[in-house]
């Protein structure tokens, strides 16, 4: 189990970078959100079990974007649960030093599925530079032939600097919004390539 919760530690990182994208996943574009459309930006198979896949939308850059989706997919034997409890570890940990970082965990009627929304923030010096709303959802999915993983499907909406205190303001009204578009999304079909 202390395997499990390395693996989903250290893979629930976001990583970007400018290569260009390849579709590992077999996930159809363009992928849309909230009505919002993104694009295949960056992917990563970075161990033989983990796959992930960045989508910006238009005119938008992983320097400087302000949502993003991403699809983490775990060609492992676990569970949806097991996932997001690392998940919340993660956060546990990072609360003892980002004094914005909270979450909650809903888990769907038939335990089938889990979502983790959270909040976290960097500070530049004694100001705040960046506040991040995250909200992730956990499903087991089929992969491939008789082939079954883990899929988090995550969304990021992001703001920076002086925006931050309009983003917070709006945040409450937002979260319900990205929420209700996250759990009602028709998730997409992923075919390990």
């Amino acid at each position: 189990m202390k395997k499990c919760y390395l693996l989903f530690s250290l893979a629930l990182l976001s990583f970007t970078n400018t290569t260009d994208p390849v579709d590992r996943i077999g996930v159809k574009e363009p992928l849309k959100f909230n009505e919002i459309s993104y694009t295949l930006s960056w992917s990563e198979h970075p161990k033989d079990y983990y796959y992930i896949q960045e989508y910006l939308p238009q005119n938008e850059t992983f320097e400087h974007f302000n949502q993003m989706l991403t699809l983490h997919v775990f060609d492992k034997d676990v569970t949806a649960e097991a996932a997001m409890q690392q998940k919340v570890k993660e956060l546990e940990i990072r609360k003892k030093t980002d004094k914005l970082c909270n979450y909650q965990v809903t888990e769907s009627p038939d335990g089938t599925e889990f979502v983790v929304d959270f909040l976290l923030s960097q500070n530049s010096g004694d100001k705040l530079a960046i506040v991040e709303f995250n909200t992730y959802r956990y499903k087991k999915v089929p992969i491939g032939t008789n082939k079954k993983g883990i899929l988090v499907y995550a969304y990021t909406k992001r703001s920076y600097g002086d925006d931050i205190t309009d983003f917070m303001k709006k945040l409450g009204d937002d979260r319900s919004k990205m929420l209700y578009a996250l759990r009602t999304l028709v998730l997409p079909q992923i075919l390990i390539q």
